[in-house]
Formats: structure tokens, C-alpha cells, sequence
């Protein structure tokens, strides 16, 4: 009896995944050397643009419909893929920022929102669009962006959410893993790069105060035979 409520469960589940559309892109880390590219905590991304426009068979709109992303490092890959058809309507704040790393049981994944499809349109966009996860540094709120753990690997998908029922109807697929940076203890540092940066140091004082007498002394010289 177990058994056969399982497999409904799982045939209901496979029946709700279904039915959202998935779109064959891939975000990725932006191409373009930026400052703050990639950091311990934060990286920007190329904006989700051309993804989620005028699609068949959505219950919204390029207006309605809202653009977010989901950020999520190791099994919190496999856990949104399980929420976002368990959940349903309250996808949003199945794994709230704050809790999404450091709980007694993370998620370990937040979802932040973007936008609308119109506001990343396709065809040429001027300029350098970016969208740069842990913009908002460290908050507090539900859906807020913020900073990841020091030397996380995360991927990355956007989702489109119906305003409505408030679940995904369609998203993107898994972006490639990111790593973060890795940040070095001073201790693991090589001392003597800094003995050899200390003696550059006073070689470089010792020069430049040389050089101001030898000039101090050519002038002189040259106002006496003056």
C-alpha cells in the first residue's frame, strides 16, 4: 500500500513538472572583464535576455510575468527541482535568504527576482547588461539578493513565475558551476614576499635620497661657476 502511494505521488509530481516549459539557454558568468567580476562572495551574470519572450501556452504576459533567479550551491540544485513542483504557490519562500545557508537544515538555495520578459527584450541591447548576485551585501529579507558563503560553487536558472498562482511556468536550464573565490589566510602567505617588499622599501628610499643630494650638489656647482 505504501508503495502504490509513492508512486501516485510521483506520477503527480512528474505530471506538475511537465507542464513547465523549459527554454534552451544556459545563464553564464558575464564574458566581459568587469571590476568585481568574480569575488569570495558575489559574481555577475549576463541578464536573462530573449529567454522568456513572447512564449506559447504561458498564462502571462511580457509585462505580467516576473523574471527570477535561483542560486543554489550543491544539493540545493536537487532540492529546488524538488520544491518548485512540491511547493507550488509558495515556491518563493520555500528557502527565504537568510536561512538558505545557515539553518539547522539549509536548502541551500534563495530565489531573487529580476523583472518582467520586457524588460529584456530580444535583437542588440546597448551597452553591458549585467545582473550581479549579492548585490544587496548582507539582508534580511525573504527574496532579497544577497551575499553567498566565501568560496561557494554555485549554478544558477531563471525562472518565470505566473503573478497569478504564483508558480514556475517555465525556466531556463542549470548554468555550469561557478566558483566563487577562495579566500587565503594570512598565515598561508609566503613571508618572504613581504621581507623582499620591506627591503625594495628602504633600497628604493636609500636611492631617492642619494639621487636629491647628487642633485643638490650638481646645482651648487653650477651656481658657484655661475
Amino acid at each position: 500500500m505504501a508503495l502504490s502511494y509513492i508512486s501516485i505521488i510521483c506520477a503527480l509530481l512528474s505530471y506538475v513538472d511537465s507542464r513547465i516549459l523549459t527554454v534552451d539557454r544556459v545563464p553564464e558568468i558575464l564574458p566581459y572583464e568587469l571590476i568585481a567580476r568574480l569575488t569570495s562572495s558575489t559574481f555577475v551574470l549576463s541578464q536573462p535576455l530573449c529567454y522568456f519572450n513572447k512564449q506559447p501556452q504561458l498564462p502571462c504576459t511580457d509585462n505580467t510575468c516576473e523574471i527570477w533567479s535561483v542560486i543554489a550551491s550543491g544539493p540545493g540544485v536537487h532540492n529546488f527541482d524538488l520544491d518548485k513542483v512540491r511547493e507550488g504557490s509558495q515556491i518563493l519562500s520555500s528557502s527565504p535568504y537568510p536561512d538558505a545557508f545557515v539553518s539547522e537544515v539549509p536548502k541551500r538555495y534563495f530565489i531573487t527576482k529580476l523583472g518582467v520578459p520586457r524588460d529584456f527584450p530580444c535583437g542588440q541591447v546597448p551597452g553591458v547588461r549585467y545582473f550581479k548576485v549579492g548585490a544587496d551585501g548582507n539582508c534580511s529579507t525573504t527574496n532579497c539578493n544577497g551575499i553567498l558563503p566565501a568560496g561557494t560553487t554555485v549554478r544558477v536558472k531563471y525562472i518565470l513565475i505566473d503573478p497569478v498562482t504564483r508558480e514556475v511556468v517555465s525556466e531556463s536550464k542549470w548554468s555550469n558551476p561557478i566558483a566563487l573565490i577562495s579566500p587565503r589566510a594570512i598565515s598561508s602567505m609566503d613571508e618572504s614576499m613581504w621581507k623582499r617588499s620591506a627591503a625594495m622599501v628602504v633600497i628604493t628610499v636609500i636611492l631617492s635620497c642619494t639621487l636629491a643630494v647628487l642633485l643638490l650638489l650638481l646645482a651648487a656647482v653650477l651656481l658657484l661657476d655661475w
